[in-house]
C-alpha cells in the first residue's frame, strides 16, 4: 500500500512547540551525523541507536539541540511515522529537527516493526499480527534515552501521522505518566471508539483530521472518546481560524479538563490526503 503524506503534519508541529517549552545538557553519543539547516541556526546531532524490547532488537533515531539552544532539561517531542514508513522519513516529512535545532528541544523519531505499529485493537498490520507490544516498546524507548542523553522524558509531546497517530491515542491512555500532550495526525478512531481510556492524568490533545480523510466523519466521537478521559466539561467553545491557507480551518476547543488541563481539537475542512495506516 502507498501512503500519501497529510498536508497538515506542519500545523501539528507548530503547536507542538507551544507545549514544549522546557530544556536539558547535551548528552556524549556515538555515529553521529550533522542536521543541515539554515545557516542563520546551530546544526544539531542526530543519533541511531537501538534497544530490546519484546525480544527485539528496536532501532530509534535521536535528534539533539546544539548546545548553543538546548534548554534544561530538555524536552522531547517523540514522533511516530505511518505505516509504510521509516524513522528516516518522518524526520524528512516534518522538518521537527530544524524547529527543535532553533527552539531547544529533543525529538525522538522511533522505528515501527516493518514499517508498521501494533495499536491495541488496531489495524491487521505486520506488526500487529507479530504481536509486537509497541505500547511497551515506547515506553522502554522513553526510560532509556531520558538518562542516557540528560532528556526530561516525564512531560513527552507525542505525535504521529495515521497509523503512528493511532498509537499516539493509544499511548494517551496508557503512558498518560511519561506525555504532556498528544497531537495525532490523521487518526481519527473508530466510531463508536473500542478501545479503554483511563489515563493516570488529563492529557492535553491536539486532533489534526482533513474532511477528505479515511474514518474522517467519526471525528466528533474521537472529540467526545477525549473529553470523557480527560473529564472535560460538557460544552465546547468552537471557533475559526483566519484563512490564510485557503483551508477553512475550525477549532473545538474545551478547558478545565480534569485537574485543570485544557484540550483543544482542530479540524481541517479540506483534505489532509490519504494513507494506508
Amino acid at each position: 500500500m502507498s501512503t500519501h503524506w497529510p498536508r497538515l503534519v506542519a500545523p501539528a508541529i507548530l503547536i507542538v512547540l507551544a507545549v514544549v517549552g522546557c530544556g536539558g545538557q547535551p548528552g556524549s553519543a556515538s555515529s553521529q551525523r550533522p542536521n543541515l539547516i539554515t545557516p542563520s541556526v546551530p546544526a544539531g546531532t542526530d543519533v541511531s541507536g537501538s534497544i530490546q524490547a519484546g525480544n527485539l532488537e528496536r532501532t530509534y533515531l535521536l535528534h539533539l539541540p546544539p548546545a548553543s539552544t538546548r534548554l534544561t532539561p530538555t524536552p522531547v517531542v517523540l514522533a511516530l511515522h505511518g505505516w509504510p514508513m521509516t524513522a528516516d522519513q518522518m524526520s524528512s516529512v516534518t522538518h521537527l529537527s530544524g524547529v527543535a535545532d532553533a527552539h531547544g528541544f529533543a525529538v525522538l523519531f522511533p522505528q515501527g516493526y516493518s514499517r508498521s505499529w501494533s495499536v491495541p485493537g488496531g489495524a491487521s498490520t505486520p506488526a500487529h499480527n507479530a504481536g509486537v507490544d509497541d505500547v511497551a516498546f515506547i515506553s522502554a524507548l522513553l526510560d532509556s534515552v531520558g538518562p542516557r542523553y540528560s532528556l526530561d522524558t516525564s512531560r513527552v509531546t507525542a505525535t504521529g501521522i495515521s497509523n503512528g497517530g493511532y498509537l499516539v491515542q493509544a499511548l494517551g491512555c496508557a503512558l498518560a505518566s511519561h506525555l504532556e500532550g498528544i497531537v495525532p495526525v490523521a487518526a481519527p478512531l473508530e466510531s463508536p471508539p473500542r478501545i479503554g481510556c483511563a489515563p493516570s492524568k488529563p492529557v492535553s490533545v491536539l486532533e489534526i483530521v482533513g474532511t477528505d480523510d479515511q474514518d474522517a466523519a467519526s471525528f466528533p466521537d474521537t472529540l467526545a472518546f477525549w473529553s470523557r478521559a480527560d473529564k472535560c466539561p460538557s460544552a465546547a467553545i468552537t471557533s475559526t481560524l483566519p484563512d490564510v491557507a485557503h483551508a477553512s480551518l475550525a477549532v473545538r476547543q474545551r478547558a478545565a479538563c480534569g485537574s485543570g488541563q485544557s484540550g483543544r481539537w482542530r479540524q481541517d475542512r479540506a483534505s489532509t490526503g490519504s494513507a494506508s495506516g
